[in-house]
């Protein structure tokens, strides 16, 4: 029997972020067979966003609900900032809360689903199933909560309410989702999380968005797409270009990086590393679809959980994937997966990122294949999405 469900996230098209576009999709792929999808995000023009209307899409069976700027919005950001409970947004939890109850009871929804990040929409589902105990509550976390490395809190109290309410959330809810088996192993061993009600649901990619290349460049491209910032770093990279000096190799990065890292690939190797301004989500999976090979970075964290949205965009691109990344990584497991190469170096090594550059300067691309790219394709998570949303 097709059901009706209720999305509690302020992350939802037009804003453009990595959340927002992977809860679209979830949204789409339930519409898409049948069921009626209601979306309880933020105001069209919210304070501090980045916005891209080419993301929208429209279905029969989804439904958006968009909140009313409240009085004062852009403040209550500042001073939920300082606060540090969940995030800027704490001050969202209210309104969509009392918004969803009363949604939740002229639509008859019959089951919830709240999206992470921002953290918030999970308060807002807590306070929605305290009123409810019947309704299944999904809660999916793309990072983790408190146990976050990318996180930290200036007192001791605040991270303790954070923990108080990360705990509530994980016990009151009836299914949590997560991006990965490392994430879901966290969950377990640093929270004491229910393992059985864990489930993983990947980033996924959308195969409609992807190009063919019309023209052969002269060298291999290898395209890096978003913004390189806090433990994340291009220098060790930077680095072994600069050492190796590769003939058939030139490397693109669409998006910010830190100026000292740029002055230093400008400085040792102008003509290898080229730098373009950020793009738009479309302009960026074109981006994909005409490089040779793409990159991904990631911060040096033994056994990091997550996984980065952008490779999941590369995964339907059908290129080779070159990782960067600590050989324990979750990124690391998914490059095993889905080709034939394991296109790995350790992101702080120098040495062996510069021998994995001497070995795609001369590889013939032909020889790299994507293997389990399909796990990751949109039109094939249905299943997956309705048993962790539903509980069947």
């Amino acid at each position: 029997m097709k059901k009706s469900i209720l999305f509690i996230t302020y992350d939802f098209p037009p804003i453009l972020s990595p959340e927002s576009i992977q809860v679209q999709r979830r949204a789409c792929a339930l519409a898409r067979n049948g069921h009626r999808v209601h979306v309880l995000t933020c105001c069209e023009n919210p304070d501090f966003e980045f916005l891209d209307h080419q993301l929208c899409k429209d279905h029969e069976n989804l439904t958006i609900h968009r909140m009313n700027r409240l009085p004062g919005e852009k403040w209550l950001h500042y001073i939920c900032g300082g606060l540090e409970i969940t995030d800027r947004k704490f001050w969202w939890k209210f309104p969509a809360a009392s918004t969803a109850i009363k949604l939740i009871k002229e639509f008859q929804i019959d089951a919830l689903y709240t999206h992470s990040t921002p953290l918030v929409n999970h308060l807002a589902g807590l306070a929605v199933k305290e009123t409810d105990r019947n309704l299944h509550w999904a809660a999916h976390f793309s990072d983790p909560w408190t146990l976050n490395p990318y996180l930290s809190y200036r007192t001791a109290i605040q991270r303790k309410i954070n923990k108080m309410y990360e705990k509530t959330v994980i016990s009151r809810a009836d299914t949590i989702t997560v991006t990965s088996e490392k994430t879901k192993e966290l969950f377990v061993k640093g929270l004491e999380a229910d393992r059985d009600k864990i489930k993983v649901l990947p980033h996924v990619f959308d195969p409609s968005l992807y190009t063919r290349r019309k023209t052969e460049p002269q060298k291999k491209i290898i395209a890096h797409t978003g913004n390189i910032y806090g433990l994340r770093s291009a220098a060790p990279l930077i680095e072994a270009v600069n050492k190796v000096q590769p003939q058939n190799l030139e490397f693109h990065f669409y998006g910010r990086m830190k100026e000292d890292e740029r002055q230093l690939a400008e400085q040792k190797c102008p003509e290898l590393i080229k730098f373009f301004d950020p793009i738009p989500y479309l302009d960026s999976i074109k981006v994909l679809s005409e490089a040779d090979i793409l990159l991904v970075i990631d911060a040096p964290l033994k056994d990091s959980p997550f996984f980065p949205s952008k490779l999941a965009d590369y995964i339907g691109a059908g290129k080779p994937v070159v990782a960067l990344s600590p050989l324990s990584s979750t990124t690391t497991q998914i490059v095993r997966d889905i080709q034939k190469e394991l296109l790995v170096a350790d992101s702080a090594d120098v040495p062996s990122i510069a021998a994995l550059i001497r070995r795609l300067d001369s590889i013939n691309l032909t020889e790299l294949r994507n293997e389990g790219k399909d796990f990751y394709n949109m039109n094939n998570s249905y299943e997956n999405i309705r048993e962790a949303l539903f509980n069947e």
